[in-house]
């Protein structure tokens, strides 16, 4: 972790958060932020957007 990051927990230490209460504040900020990513993938699809709606098979040849 950078050094910022480790002053910021430390911080909020020094303030009085708990150990669990910041690690709840990093697993909502996570969630949030992959909720984020999601609604944005949504919006622009990808360029391989047409190959993913295609089945996948996987051949298999033994010889």
């Amino acid at each position: 972790m950078s050094d910022a990051v480790l002053d910021m927990y430390n911080a909020l230490e020094d303030i009085g958060f708990t150990q669990n209460q910041i690690d709840e504040m990093d697993i909502v900020y996570h969630l949030k932020r992959l909720a984020r990513r999601k609604e944005a993938s949504k919006e622009k699809p990808s360029k391989n957007a047409a190959a993913s709606d295609k089945p996948l098979y996987i051949e298999t040849s033994i010889r």
